[in-house]
């Protein structure tokens, strides 16, 4: 087998310029998550728990210490605990963004309020989109909320989790509680396809305004991706972000979507790529805390961005190329004997 790339985390692009003390609450909930696992659980590349122990027990450490930069002493501590380790596809990598939606809704049907949230059915895989949205499930008292708008609802399946406001003000949050397990299709690649829009102008924006100024085809475009999610109603701190499939907070700009086969889910990783529209260099510390259905193989990542319309506005037209370093233990790392270390 060949040794993977490594090299000191002081050297990665940007590593220094990172404001990397806002990874820090995504770091200390993944640590948590990794104190709790058993001896026999890897970590990527074969890393037990306990090779992260003594990195986490720095980290928590810096809780309690008086340091005039966070951001430096947050570096150091990792510069002294952990090493960087190319994955083998970081040069190819395309990275998309996600965020937290807001539906308007209500928990009772209402001539305002007609498009159902459905709890997880007894039999998920037994409906596609088209038939479920046709009434497959009605009468089973499987709806958790109805909300106002089914281009919107269909939004919040592709992110997976997402806020509902109800007329009284009360936020409710809602996260993902599976699928029918049917196949993912992006109804973005299959306007694209059709001569719709180009790839580089497809973007959540840019899919919505169209469907909305197409009314007529919206079940003829929805139901191409057959793949349904069904909700539950999240007990999340509501200041908190969702909880991601690491069972986790969420950190806006710090938590990242990867395929789990790939990349461990609860490892720090090295991002470096750019922003949407401006294309300015976006390289920073990161955490694998989620997972996603369109997240498929090494080359993959999706940046949580947060809730709201601003986070919205980043990750609707996010399809960036970049590159990423998975970050492990320097015991984990000094294992493959790699002369490029430090390099």
């Amino acid at each position: 087998m060949t040794a993977p790339h490594l090299r000191a985390l002081s050297s990665l692009p940007g590593w220094n310029e990172d404001l990397s003390f806002q990874a820090y609450p995504a770091l200390l909930e993944s640590c948590g998550v990794i104190e709790r696992l058993s001896s026999d659980q890897a970590l990527g590349v074969g890393a037990p728990p306990t090779a992260w122990r003594d990195g986490c027990d720095a980290l928590n450490g810096l809780k309690a210490a008086l340091v005039s930069d966070t951001n430096v002493a947050l570096r150091q501590t990792m510069e002294a605990h952990f090493i960087a380790l190319d994955p083998g596809a970081g040069s190819n990598a395309l990275v998309t963004g996600y965020y937290e939606p807001e539906l308007k809704g209500s928990r009772v049907q209402d001539a305002a309020h007609s498009y159902p949230l459905y709890r997880l059915p007894p039999d998920p895989p037994a409906f596609d989109r088209a038939e479920i949205d046709g009434g497959a499930l009605q009468g089973q008292g499987l709806e958790l909320l109805w909300v106002n708008d089914r281009v919107e609802a269909f939004f919040l399946h592709v992110q997976g989790s997402g806020r509902v406001r109800l007329d009284s003000g009360e936020v409710v949050r809602v996260g993902f509680a599976g699928t029918n397990e049917r196949e993912y299709a992006s109804i973005g690649k299959a306007m694209v396809d059709a001569g719709i829009m180009t790839k580089e102008e497809a973007s959540l924006q840019t899919i919505r305004g169209y469907l909305n100024a197409h009314p007529d085809e919206i079940d003829s475009w929805l139901h191409r991706n057959p793949r349904y999610v069904f909700f539950k109603e999240a007990a999340a701190d509501p200041s908190a972000g969702p909880v991601g499939a690491f069972s986790v907070p969420l950190t806006p700009g710090r938590s990242i979507a990867v395929d789990p086969a790939f990349v461990a889910l609860g490892l720090p990783v090295w991002l470096d790529t750019t922003e949407p529209v401006t294309n300015a260099p976006l390289r920073r510390l990161v955490v694998a805390q989620d997972k996603g259905s369109a997240i498929k193989g090494p080359g993959r990542l999706d940046l949580f961005w947060g809730a709201g319309d601003q986070a919205e506005a980043m990750a609707g037209p996010m399809r960036q190329q970049g590159t990423y370093w998975v970050i492990v233990p320097r015991a984990v790392g000094e294992r493959w004997l790699a002369p490029q270390a430090g390099s």
